[in-house]
């Protein structure tokens, strides 16, 4: 079984993540913007892409951004030198997230906000950004997601809050470009020592703002609860990804979570984005699409465009710890998180 760390890509599957032509490959070598290795798949050596040559394609052409081409017309293209066609470079794949500190969100609890946090923090890791996951759930399950079984040994943010733990010794790398602050049952907890500590709702954000030029995202899974620790991370956020389960019970709580971010943003006199991720679609399903309806009928500005469908490979992904792209780069959920990270992250 890989691991994401371990996670090697096809040409083809290099250019539906990158949006490039295939036949671009080549050049792309060529120019110096790529690198591929010789793999043995089967009984056949095959040209590969490693995760980390992945993410270095992105960050070089961040830093010909970043340098100030333009690379929204051809000449900007040739000028960075792009042994591509200008269409072939989508802008979302290059561009800084708009939203740099995010919360998936809920406070009622099986609406897969966790399996959507780990796909998400790993296919922005993809995108060459430098990710910090932090998992603010006892349950831990974010932390199993990123196959870190171990995190009864190790601190999380219990430890920083309450015992004052410097946040840098709280951070563990899981793959390139991917650290992650774990949780464990210790976390449950946190509530009343979180309490009766001063300014208790600014500390998470304040330890936040020790390391955050490290990162280009952070993202924080919440526990399934109205939670002193939740507020905290509202006030720490800019983005509020509220998972809703296309079912009626979960819909019937969003009352209840958009109440509390409208009181969150009164009291601290803060505005947030929100976003409503419609997830666990089911189009075989008449009151799935009547859910669907009545989120984008009631909440017409936070829905996203991108719904997650219910699907095996999510469920398979969980299972070996991996991406969905590891199971099947072709499938539907593939298609969905590639959609989901990316409006998420640019807001498109």
């Amino acid at each position: 079984m890989a691991s994401f760390r371990e996670m090697f890509f096809t040409p083809a599957e290099f250019a539906a993540i990158a949006k490039v032509d295939r036949g671009a490959i080549s050049s792309l070598e060529t120019a110096g913007l790529l690198q591929t290795v010789k793999r043995k798949v089967g009984n056949v050596e095959r040209k590969m892409v490693s995760l980390e040559n992945m993410q270095n394609y992105f960050r070089k052409l961040r830093e010909t951004q970043g340098a100030g081409i333009d690379l929204s017309n051809g000449d900007g293209a040739v000028a960075a030198g792009l042994p591509i066609p200008i269409e072939s470079v989508a802008m979302a794949t290059v561009a800084n997230p708009k939203h740099r500190v995010q919360m998936f969100y809920n406070v009622k609890g099986g609406t897969g906000k966790s399996t959507l946090t780990a796909q998400f923090v790993m296919r922005a890791t993809m995108m060459g950004l430098n990710v910090l996951a932090i998992d603010l759930d006892g349950q831990g399950h974010l932390t199993v997601n990123l196959d870190v079984l171990d995190a009864h040994e190790r601190p999380t943010i219990y430890d920083v809050l309450i015992n004052d733990l410097p946040i840098e010794e709280a951070i563990m790398p899981v793959a390139p470009g991917l650290d992650l602050i774990p949780a464990n049952l210790g976390l449950c907890n946190i509530e009343i020592p979180l309490n009766n500590k001063s300014r208790r709702e600014y500390r998470l954000s304040e330890a936040l703002s020790k390391i955050s030029d490290r990162y280009d995202l952070i993202v924080a899974d919440t526990n399934p609860a109205a939670s002193i620790l939740n507020g905290s991370m509202l006030v720490a956020s800019e983005l509020v990804n509220v998972v809703c389960a296309t079912n009626p019970l979960s819909f019937h709580g969003m009352s209840l979570v958009m109440a509390t971010i409208e009181q969150m943003e009164q009291e601290f006199r803060r505005q947030l984005e929100v976003r409503i991720v419609p997830n666990m679609y089911d189009n075989r399903e008449v009151i799935s699409q009547e859910v669907l309806g009545e989120l984008r009928a009631q909440f017409p500005e936070c829905c996203t465009k991108t719904v997650v469908n219910r699907s095996a490979d999510l469920n398979e992904a969980t299972k070996r710890r991996t991406t969905v792209w590891d199971v099947s780069s072709k499938g539907m959920a593939a298609q969905d998180i590639n959609s989901l990270t990316e409006e998420l992250l640019f807001l498109r």
